[in-house]
C-alpha cells in the first residue's frame, strides 16, 4: 500500500493555493470521509468468506459491526455529507 499523503501534499499537488481556505476545508473534509468509507468497506469484506464456496459459510459479525460503526462516522466534522445521496 502506498503511504498516505498528507493534505498539504495534495494541495500542492492540485495546486491549491493558502489563500484558498474555503477549497482547503472542502478537499480535507472529503478525504475524511473517502478514508472512513474505505476502513468501512474494508470491515465489510473481510467479514465475508475469503474463497468461493458452494457450502453455508458464516459471516464474521463483529467485522459487520465494526464496518456499521465506522459508517455511521462517515459524516464526520465540518463539512460532512448528505446521507440522501444528493
Amino acid at each position: 500500500m502506498a503511504k498516505e499523503k498528507t493534505d498539504q501534499q495534495v494541495f500542492k499537488e492540485f495546486g491549491i493555493g493558502a489563500d484558498q481556505k474555503t477549497l482547503r476545508d472542502l478537499v480535507s473534509s472529503q478525504r475524511k470521509i473517502n478514508g472512513r468509507l474505505y476502513k468501512s468497506i474494508e470491515a465489510i469484506l473481510d467479514a465475508l468468506p475469503k474463497r468461493r464456496t458452494r457450502t453455508p459459510f458464516t459471516v464474521d459479525f463483529d467485522a459487520l459491526a465494526k464496518a456499521k460503526e465506522i459508517n455511521d462516522e462517515v459524516p464526520g466534522d465540518g463539512v460532512g455529507c448528505n446521507s440522501k445521496g444528493i
